[in-house]
């Protein structure tokens, strides 16, 4: 069977159209965005509608940012780029583009914008047909990391060609990347052993500046009650934005198949087309992984940057916190999809938009084995 008939046999299996089942894999090396050596954008030839798509919603995106951050002044003075100016954090991210039925692997990072001082990332990305890649389960996850990884290594030859400009196409054009292993029947686990090598008492401690709840025991025993809400609303229906911690400083592969391989216990990642995004915190080493279960909408660009919170249909578990009392935050119409709290019936100590849990929240879980590893956490359901 060729991958014509794989792809059809896939977009059949997911009911998708005849033309989304003819879409083909693109590995040539795309790119879109803005650096401080010209005065306009940089691109690749559009030559694919997918390729419009993507553009369309890194445009559309970055003027949501934009808006944003001109209503929320910096805390601190800005360093570098003029006065006002705050980089964009890079980020990566796995797509689901509604129209054209492609997903797309990229990387997004600020690079300073264009030569006038107008902000814009720089995006380096590939596509491959949605149908190609449902899920992705963890199973899926590690070529998926590959590529993204292989794009973020670009970096460095932006940065020699910033230093010494020339034509960007007689860098960049031509190249292909290795898509190999990214769709349905990848069955990867090597993440396991780098996950059975992080001990989860040093996973906490390198993320929990960025969580509410500073003691591990407490937050551990909360992110399970927050699972197992998931589960509960676990639906066709159910079109969550979830938000995990994750750290630079340890295995990227592990923690990210990890939290998928912790969505399987609680909900049918097979059936489902999620898209996935990275994002990096401002010290560089912290971040966060936020699954998408759901269209994307403009507003989406915010979760790679520290305007995430901002999203009232963010569903977050590093805000989970002891004591905290349920919130009746809705999202904001127009801008994305539901919280849990907008599943349907809202179990006992469901979190809110800000996912944290009720006041009347069951008993306490067992305790997690902080004397464990990290694939203990994840590959145990709540």
């Amino acid at each position: 069977m060729g991958w014509t008939d794989i792809l059809k046999r896939k977009a059949s299996e997911l009911g998708l159209t005849q033309k989304a089942a003819e879409l083909q894999v693109d590995p040539r090396l795309r790119w879109f965005g803005k650096l401080p050596t010209y005065a306009d954008y940089y691109s690749s030839p559009v030559d694919e509608e997918w390729t419009q798509e993507f553009h369309d919603w890194i445009l559309q995106g970055y003027e949501v940012y934009h808006r944003r951050r001109e209503n929320d002044p910096p805390a601190s003075p800005p360093t570098g780029g003029g006065a006002g100016r705050r980089s964009l954090p890079s980020g990566e991210c796995m797509i689901r583009l509604p129209k054209s039925g492609m997903t797309v692997l990229a990387s997004i990072e600020d690079y300073g914008g264009d030569m006038r001082g107008r902000q814009f990332p720089l995006c380096f990305y590939v596509g491959i047909p949605s149908a190609q890649w449902p899920g992705p389960t963890s199973e899926q996850m590690a070529p998926t990391a590959r590529v993204v990884r292989d794009l973020m290594a670009l970096r460095q030859e932006v940065i020699r060609f910033c230093n010494s400009p020339g034509h960007f196409d007689s860098i960049f054009a031509g190249r292909e990347l290795d898509l190999s292993g990214v769709d349905a029947d990848c069955r990867d686990d090597t993440w396991l052993t780098e996950a059975r090598g992080i001990a989860i008492a040093d996973w906490f401690a390198r993320v929990k500046d960025g969580m509410k709840e500073k003691d591990p025991d407490c937050w551990f025993r909360l992110a399970r009650q927050w699972g197992r809400c998931i589960a509960e609303n676990e639906s066709d229906s159910f079109e969550p934005t979830l938000c995990f911690p994750i750290t630079r400083s340890l295995s990227l592969d592990a923690q990210l198949a990890g939290w998928m391989r912790w969505l399987e216990h609680l909900m049918d990642l097979r059936r489902r087309s999620l898209s996935l995004m990275v994002g990096s915190g401002s010290s560089g080493t912290d971040g966060r992984l936020t699954v998408i279960a759901r269209q994307i909408v403009p507003e989406d660009f915010l979760l790679m940057t520290p305007l995430s919170g901002t999203l009232s249909y963010l569903d977050d578990v590093s805000e989970v916190a002891d004591g905290d009392r349920q919130d009746d935050t809705e999202a904001t119409p127009g801008e994305a999809g539901a919280t849990l709290d907008d599943a349907g019936e809202t179990p006992t100590a469901a979190p809110s938009a800000t996912g944290r849990p009720d006041a009347s929240e069951p008993p306490p879980s067992p305790a997690t084995d902080m004397a464990g590893h990290w694939a203990d956490f994840v590959d145990t359901a709540p």
